[in-house]
């Protein structure tokens, strides 16, 4: 398969990235306050919400990068667009929706 790399340069960058960062402080402030109770021996719901969260803090972290170097909006895998309702749902989206549901049945 054949990855072709599209460089996005949304008009609307710095409204994706002031949302981007929202979203991280959010989940980065649960974490906080999951931290001394994220134990499996102390409390497996608060240790599986964590890892949950910390999951979703990298893949923001890496839209962000995907943001700084003009690829944000371009599925990792096969290179084509992310559709833009895509995006407004799940904004650290790295695949298309076709990708990721293949992704998902593996």
């Amino acid at each position: 398969m054949t990855h072709t790399s599209h460089t996005v340069q949304d008009p609307n960058a710095d409204t994706i990235r002031q949302h981007l960062e929202q979203h991280l402080q959010e989940r980065l402030d649960i974490l906080a306050e999951l931290a001394p109770h994220a134990l499996p021996s102390v409390d497996p719901v608060a240790y599986q919400t964590a890892a949950s969260n910390r999951m979703v803090v990298e893949q923001i972290t890496r839209a962000l990068n995907r943001l700084d170097a003009g690829t944000y909006g371009g599925c990792d895998r096969c290179g084509r667009q992310i559709s833009p309702a895509r995006l407004e749902v799940l904004p650290h989206a790295a695949a298309c929706i076709e990708c990721q549901s293949h992704a998902d049945a593996a």
